[in-house]
């Protein structure tokens, strides 16, 4: 539900202007320059009308507290508390938890709170939850190592995907509740806790600990994502079945000006970018009824360290708009991460309008127009996004 619009809005923000930080990304790294004496950093994202941010603030005076919220309405009523509270030792950030980057240096916050955030319940709306492991992994730029994560959430569906996405991240877990308050109020609550637990709603509550990067290998990664397929590279005896997968949509390989040959599949298997070697390149083949049914040609670290670039992806015309390319491209990104990549470049042919459509409905956005690659100089598209 939206929160109506608070009068004097503007006045009453300029009112608690001493807790405010207009400019967050010039206090990077100097957070602590507010309260030299600080004991630890503690950052909530999401902090809503407050009472959480002032209550904590209040019972920790050691520690500097930041709180990052996006809705103005909702963020005057929290400093309006804790400036009735007389509290020093807060300050708020009118952002988004998507930018923590530009206002932390890496390493400068000790805790994150995460409260009742946004369950976004639909599937493809998944990325945007707090606890997506994309934006753990976010969260890790700026945390110290061995900080930690503090979720709470009255929403059982959303906690228990959360419990997957914290290991997947780096973030060892512990004190994991799916009813907090069964023996009693337990910490400080925000006010849409007390609402739920008055009303007998179960309160779910994990601690996630900082730790080293499960880094899993590409191909490991994407077997276990896809358990519906039989993933595996293919090799010399594999050219004629992909060979015959790749002719199935002769309208494609027009795009490209050339249909393939067993020649160029041989080819493509073993042609590698400037400056990789082998070990980088994973051309994979996706079986399904004894048949290819999907090809992948895979580069780790190119042409940055930390990229994983997409050559090709080719899914059986008889298995398209039943969203199987979404299901494998998202495996693909999602075992990009675990092995270690933070992003993720393509280049699509400019007349392939349907397949620039499909990368930028998956996260890509254009980095430039017109390039051309390789030795029939088609223009492409550059495309990239983060993992």
């Amino acid at each position: 539900m939206r929160m109506r619009k608070k009068k004097n809005l503007s006045a009453r923000m300029d009112a608690c202007g001493a807790l405010l930080v207009r400019e967050p990304a010039l206090e990077k790294g100097r957070w602590r320059d507010r309260k030299p004496d600080a004991a630890r950093l503690r950052l909530e994202l999401g902090c809503g009308k407050g009472r959480f941010t002032a209550e904590t603030a209040a019972a920790h005076p050691e520690d500097l507290y930041v709180a990052v919220e996006r809705v103005p309405d909702a963020m005057v009523i929290a400093m309006e508390r804790c400036q009735a509270l007389g509290l020093t030792n807060v300050f708020f950030i009118d952002g988004d938890a998507a930018a923590l980057e530009q206002y932390f240096a890496p390493g400068e916050v000790d805790l994150i709170y995460i409260n009742f955030c946004d369950p976004w319940p639909s599937v493809k709306h998944s990325r945007r939850r707090l606890t997506h492991e994309g934006f753990l992994r976010g969260y890790r730029r700026v945390l110290r190592e061995g900080g930690q994560i503090h979720f709470k959430t009255d929403n059982r569906a959303l906690f228990d995907w959360s419990l997957f996405q914290f290991p997947k991240a780096g973030f060892a877990l512990s004190e994991v509740t799916r009813d907090l308050h069964a023996h009693g109020v337990q910490g400080v609550m925000t006010d849409y806790e007390e609402k739920f637990h008055t009303l007998g709603t179960p309160i779910n509550r994990c601690v996630g600990a900082m730790g080293p990067l499960p880094d899993v290998p590409l191909l490991e990664g994407l077997v276990q994502r896809l358990p519906g397929w039989e993933v595996r590279a293919a090799g010399g005896n594999d050219v004629l079945p992909v060979l015959s997968l790749l002719q199935s949509d002769p309208a494609y390989f027009d795009l490209e000006r050339r249909q393939p040959t067993a020649q160029s599949v041989g080819d493509d298997m073993a042609l590698l970018p400037p400056r990789c070697v082998p070990e980088q390149k994973h051309y994979l083949a996706l079986w399904r009824d004894g048949a290819p049914q999907a090809v992948l040609d895979l580069v780790e670290g190119y042409p940055r360290e930390r990229t994983l670039y997409v050559g090709f992806c080719f899914l059986a015309p008889t298995l398209r708009r039943q969203g199987l390319g979404r299901e494998i491209m998202d495996a693909v990104l999602q075992a990009a991460g675990d092995a270690g990549m933070d992003s993720a470049r393509l280049a699509c042919l400019v007349q392939n309008e349907a397949g620039h459509a499909f990368w930028r409905s998956l996260g890509f956005g254009d980095l430039r127009r017109g390039e051309t690659i390789g030795e029939h100089s088609n223009p492409v598209w550059v495309m990239e996004r983060l993992v």
